[in-house]
């Protein structure tokens, strides 16, 4: 019927609505319409390619044969000549749709287009150009051939700080720090003033990186150069500084939007509330919660989830109530994280009839227990001695298809050992090998190997503890202690074990691991052999620098 409509039209009229036409639907839910209607056009004038590339841009077709309908449409109407628009728009389809199992055939597929295609029409790529084809093969991981390309964009002259953002992003997640300094470094020298984006992707690459005072320093430059910081490049600094610990630095930062007209947003309490609860500073958290509260910012389920869960870790389960009412009257729907929360405080505090009424609660609001919640329900019940409880709870969680992870078996594994059923616990144990969907931790051995020695099993728990150094999981201070409690110390076994045990991890090149067990026998007064110490200080610095001050200090201890 739009095909008829404007066959009526009078002939001078077509090539001005047509091109309308095509540009609206390829805007509209029914693109396929426009790439019809762009083919079978009333006269050969009125087509319009821009359009036409829209159409493409918005039709969910496979990407690699976008280039196909774009070169068809130009042999089809051979008067047709695209413009750099044009080849930016499919740069724009290609690279955009990208999926991991066939990246690399659409990254040839967009160089071919900008290396071939364009310099075949003589058209000149603009920034955009390399800044779309950069920005692609950056994400895939291909930093080399995006940093050859900008400096191929520098020589043609078009120099954007939008092709270095996505290059500069890609180095800092690699932790190519360095790299990235000197890419920046070079951005300015060829005088490509770098933008508010550009900033904001090197605070959170150097806040990902650890590298906090780096951060800090890149937001007094742009204080200085006059570059104003937006909420969210104050929102990335203060997670990134929550990251690395600095929760007290994140807070300045936060106080001093105020000072400088910016209102903090949700996005930016968010982490330091976070931070100060996860630290175990609920005062703290709460003052920054009354101060967002009071700057008119409506909190979140993330906030009321996070500050709920602060109140749990503290045990303060009534306050922990309190906001758990204030949230539910403020319409905001509590999800399954902030019932896991209720349930681990109560279960902390020893009010384990309370915490099952919560369980209850969460499933008569239709949350579905995820791992993490059923792992907290049965180190709940295993911690107050309901072990047959928990096995219930377990077998609960099998039959819904939920697998559970490292900490509920952990959990299930010491509510058996606690009972006396260390059997039942390593067959448990032996169960999660054979499944291969999770590794047991350093704590699960610790729970095993405890229960095996409490059960006068040594010659198992040294099976175990073997096992344990095989699968590559290192002993800690736990596992060196529980094996000093039951070996006799004073007769010389328990130096003999610890010698023992960081030889097997030397020989294994866990070199770090040793020097942990080595710290365990200094602080209980063990002295190890000098052929022992000397191993594990040589497997810690293997620099030959450091080995040379080793051997010269044991040269003057020698001469003593």
């Amino acid at each position: 019927s739009v095909l008829g409509f404007l066959h009526r039209l009078p002939a001078d009229a077509s090539p001005h609505i047509f091109p309308h036409l095509i540009a609206a639907l390829s805007r509209s839910p029914r693109p396929l319409l426009a790439l019809s209607l762009f083919l079978r056009p009333p006269t050969s004038a009125a087509t319009t390619h821009h359009s036409f590339n829209s159409a493409l841009l918005r039709f969910p077709l496979p990407p690699h044969l976008l280039p196909a309908f774009f070169f068809h449409s130009l042999r089809r109407f051979p008067r047709l000549a695209p413009t750099l628009l044009s080849f930016n728009l499919l740069l724009k389809c290609v690279c955009f749709s990208l999926v991991p199992r066939n990246h690399r055939l659409y990254l040839e597929i967009a160089l071919r287009v900008l290396h071939e295609s364009i310099p075949g029409w003589k058209l000149p790529p603009d920034k955009f150009t390399y800044s779309t084809v950069v920005s692609a093969l950056a994400d895939a991981g291909r930093v080399d051939d995006a940093v050859a390309l900008v400096h191929e964009m520098v020589v043609d002259g078009a120099v954007a700080a939008e092709a270095f953002n996505p290059v500069l992003s890609a180095m800092l997640r690699a932790g190519d720090v360095t790299g990235a300094a000197k890419l920046f470094s070079f951005m300015q020298l060829k005088g490509c003033v770098p933008s508010a984006a550009t900033y904001n992707v090197l605070l959170h690459g150097l806040l990902v990186c650890g590298r906090a005072s780096a951060a800090m320093g890149v937001m007094r430059r742009m204080e200085r150069e006059e570059v104003t910081p937006s909420v969210m490049t104050y929102g990335a600094i203060v997670d990134g500084l929550v990251r690395c610990g600095r929760l007290e630095d994140a807070w300045k930062v936060t106080e001093e939007m105020g000072k400088k007209g910016l209102v903090p947003n949700e996005f930016v309490f968010s982490p330091v509330i976070t931070g100060f609860c996860k630290s175990g500073e609920v005062d703290r958290a709460s003052t920054v919660w009354d101060t967002m509260v009071a700057s008119g910012v409506r909190p979140n389920i993330v906030l009321y989830s996070a500050m709920i869960d602060g109140f749990a870790r503290c045990g303060k389960m009534i306050k922990a109530e309190l906001l758990f009412e204030e949230m539910v009257e403020a319409k905001c729907i509590p999800n399954i994280m902030t019932y896991s929360s209720m349930v681990w405080g109560y279960f902390q505090i020893g009010d384990s009839a309370q915490a099952l009424s919560i369980w209850e609660e969460m499933l008569s609001a239709g949350c579905t227990p995820n791992a993490v919640t059923y792992s907290i329900l049965i180190s709940g019940l295993c911690n107050v001695g309901k072990s047959k409880d928990a096995m219930m709870v377990w077998k609960h969680m099998l039959g819904r298809g939920c697998a559970p992870d490292t900490i509920a078996y952990t959990s299930m594994i010491k509510g058996l050992c606690a009972s006396g059923m260390v059997d039942g616990g390593l067959r448990l144990f032996y169960d999660m090998l054979a499944r291969g969907d999770v590794d047991p931790d350093v704590i699960c051995y610790n729970v095993l190997l405890d229960g095996l020695l409490r059960a006068k099993d040594l010659p198992r728990a040294m099976d175990l503890l073997n096992q344990m150094l095989d699968h590559g999981c290192d002993p800690d201070t736990v596992t060196c202690n529980t094996f000093l409690r039951e070996i006799e110390v004073g007769q010389g076994k328990g130096r003999e074990f610890l010698e023992g045990l960081v030889l097997r991890l030397c020989n294994r090149k866990r070199n770090k691991a040793a020097a942990e067990v080595m710290m365990v026998m200094l602080a209980k007064y063990i002295v190890p052999e000098a052929a022992i110490l000397e191993m594990v200080v040589r497997g810690v610095c293997r620099r030959k620098r450091v080995w040379r001050v080793i051997d010269k200090c044991w040269d003057e201890i020698w001469r003593f």
